[in-house]
Parts: structure tokens; C-alpha cells; sequence
């Protein structure tokens, strides 16, 4: 999963980050990598985010369970009150 986040005011992530990824473990996942930014786009015409998470799950279901979970609606809802976020999902390579 990738998420791109686009946000003016992080005062929200505090609260988010302390909370979310032990819910993400809960369904199997984790982090590879967050950048609180800055970011650059070097090629394409993509707005910049101010900031990108990957993460592994064990499969597309886990995710669906994870952004689905009652425990993680709080902070989806924080999530969503304070930026705009694009979020794919695929299958890695096997």
C-alpha cells in the first residue's frame, strides 16, 4: 500500500502516529518507509505531497481489514479532517 498525503498543518500526525501503527500490526502490516517530507517529484507531473508511507500487508484483504477496522476509524476521521490522501493498493512481486 502507498498513501500520499497532502496536508498545510501536521499538528494532527503526533496523535496519529502514536496510535496507528500498532493497529497496522494488528492486521499484519507495517511500515517500510514514512517521509514527513520534503518531497520531490523528479519526473511526471504529480502534485507534491507533503508526505508518503508504504506499507506491506500480508495481502489486499489485510489492508481492506486494516483502513476498515472500527480502532482505526478515529483516526482516519483525524486523518481526513486535516489532509487530503491518496491511497493505492497492489500486489507486491512475488
Amino acid at each position: 500500500m502507498v498513501a500520499l498525503m497532502y496536508a498545510d498543518d501536521m499538528s494532527w500526525a503526533e496523535e496519529y502516529g502514536a496510535n496507528v501503527p500498532q493497529i497496522i500490526r494488528k492486521y499484519g502490516g507495517d511500515y517500510n518507509f514514512v517521509s514527513g517530507g520534503p518531497v520531490e517529484v523528479v519526473e511526471g507531473d504529480l502534485p507534491v505531497p507533503s508526505g508518503v508511507g508504504t506499507f506491506n500487508f500480508p495481502s489486499r484483504e489485510a489492508i481492506m481489514q486494516f483502513l476498515n477496522a472500527e480502532e482505526y476509524q478515529p483516526y482516519a476521521d483525524l486523518r481526513n479532517r486535516h489532509s487530503r490522501t491518496q491511497i493505492m493498493i497492489f500486489d507486491g512481486r512475488a
